[in-house]
């Protein structure tokens, strides 16, 4: 389902699926709907209307001119939501989503009855600016590197031990033919980004998902998040940064306990 127009026009392109509480679905870096989610998308719409966006640059989505604004993508969410016929709704929030998330509860509080935010950060601190910045230089390197990188910063033990040299090349090549055109705006994004003084006037019940074996964004962001927002509950699950794929059964359950508390 793309955008309905209107007079004031949200620019995202987003799907629509099941019934039940409202949950709307923020990816991260280099993300999009089709790729972001693993089964989660579908778990979730067992038992919810789950509305997943790509953001500015993914999917279907265009990129805009100049650099990307944090409040103009929330804004942009929400006026999406609103579209939507949705009032109030859970945000969920992964990797640099989360920060997206955040910022939709202080600037439309009213509209936000809960917080996931999975895999997530309020600022980027050295060790993840660092692993954003080489990813950002490799997009003009080869292919077959920052493929590779990805997976080293994305995937959980479990998941990369599963897979043989030629299996991981395959899949190496795969994530970079995926990476949206918006990638290099997105890695910007997060580089600048910092919701930390925001946390403590988010005024939404909160669930955070620390990813245990998290590379990129290590549980200690999720520590943060859980110290810096009155109302919420820490968890963490067994999973590299690409949490919603390898966990996917376990953080639908945990978001569906989230809506119904």
């Amino acid at each position: 389902m793309s955008t309905p127009s209107g007079e004031r026009h949200a620019d995202l392109h987003y799907t629509d699926q099941g019934s039940g509480p409202p949950v709307v679905l923020v990816h991260g870096v280099a993300g999009g709907i089709d790729t972001s989610w693993g089964s989660l998308l579908e778990q979730l719409a067992e038992h919810h209307r789950v509305i997943a966006v790509d953001n500015p640059g993914s999917g279907n989505s265009p990129l805009p001119d100049g650099p990307l604004q944090l409040d103009a993508i929330t804004d942009n969410i929400a006026l999406m939501a609103e579209h939507a016929g949705l009032e109030r709704y859970t945000v969920v929030g992964y990797s640099m989503g989360s920060t997206i998330a955040v910022r939709h509860a202080i600037r439309y509080p009213h509209r936000t009855a809960a917080l996931a935010l999975i895999a997530g950060f309020a600022c980027p601190d050295p060790r993840l600016r660092l692993a954003l910045r080489t990813w950002r230089d490799l997009l003009d390197a080869d292919a077959g590197l920052l493929g590779r990188y990805l997976l080293q910063q994305s995937c959980g033990p479990a998941t990369l031990a599963q897979l043989d040299h030629a299996e991981i090349d395959h899949l190496a090549a795969r994530t970079v033919a995926g990476l949206p055109p918006g990638t290099r705006q997105h890695i910007d994004l997060a580089l600048s980004v910092d919701v930390r003084d925001d946390l403590p006037h988010v005024d939404a019940p909160a669930l955070i998902i620390a990813a245990a074996e998290d590379l990129l964004v290590t549980p200690s962001h999720s520590d943060v998040l859980a110290q810096g927002i009155k109302d919420s509950r820490l968890i963490q699950v067994l999973a590299g940064h690409d949490a919603p794929a390898e966990q996917s059964m376990a953080i639908s359950a945990h978001i569906h306990a989230l809506t119904h508390r």
